[in-house]
């Protein structure tokens, strides 16, 4: 399994740094691929479990994530509240549950990837990316090894068995590491690095909470099969999820407190 991961990372790794890197195209193709594939995902557990989503669910999901390409917070605010009055209505035929799994999927999935692209079109948003993309790997990574070497306490038995205090506090030091060392790229002190970095980590983990708990729900161990080792592409973007929307809010409040 560690060397499926290690390859996978390896070919899938660059990809995604090169989009961040570049911006424009490439990274609405990522946006693009990333929700569409994602939402699929999303919807295919769901039918899986007997929840049966309206055909309207992936194209909203991907219109929504691509409105944070806009730079517009409006638009993006706008697109989440009228893509979720529209699956809301194209649901009600399947039923309240299908209703509810829709509007869930469309936040989880459109609303916090458009975050994640309002946060790469900002004037310092490809160093912002870096950022938030790194510590998310440093927490993976660190949750990862740590687990596996110490792990004794379970963290969240109910929701995923094999994640543990112990490889949750690795997660949270190799996060809070990175964003020390990293945090002059987005004008940081190193104690205000350390601390956006272990905001970041600890939302990281949440993300990945998240996903497990619809994974738990739906019976399934994985989103997917795409990616050898990691399973889908959802199990790899779970934690990006959430710390690129957490990035673009730690971001707003840094500049509002000292730059306004």
């Amino acid at each position: 399994m560690l060397r499926q991961r290690t390859l996978s990372a390896l070919v899938f790794g660059p990809l995604v740094v090169g989009a961040c890197f570049l911006g424009g195209p490439a990274y609405t193709g990522f946006i693009l691929v990333t929700g569409a594939l994602c939402a699929w995902e999303y919807s295919r557990m769901m039918s899986g479990a007997g929840i049966d989503l309206t055909a309207a669910f992936i194209p909203l999901c991907v219109a929504i994530a691509l409105s944070g390409l806009s730079n517009r917070p409006d638009w993006l605010l706008a697109s989440i509240i009228g893509g979720s009055l529209v699956l809301l209505a194209a649901s009600v035929r399947q039923g309240m549950q299908a209703s509810a799994f829709a509007l869930s999927g469309a936040i989880y999935i459109g609303a916090l990837l458009g975050a994640l692209g309002l946060l790469r079109v900002q004037a310092d948003g490809r160093e912002w990316c870096f950022f938030a993309l790194f510590i998310t790997w440093a927490n993976d990574m660190g949750a990862y090894f740590g687990g596996r070497a110490f792990g004794r306490h379970k963290l969240a038995p109910a929701i995923s068995p094999g994640k543990s205090w112990e490889g949750a506090a690795f997660g949270l030091g190799t996060g809070t590491a990175i964003g020390a060392a990293l945090g002059s790229w987005v004008g940081f002190s190193v104690p205000e690095g350390a601390a956006a970095g272990a905001l970041l980590a600890v939302m990281a983990q949440i993300g990945d909470l998240v996903e497990s708990g619809f994974k738990r729900y739906c019976k399934v161990k994985d989103s997917g099969k795409a990616l050898p080792g990691h399973g889908g592409f959802l199990d790899r973007f779970d934690s990006l999820l959430f710390t690129g929307a957490g990035g673009l809010l730690i971001r707003g409040i840094h500049r509002l407190l000292f730059h306004p």
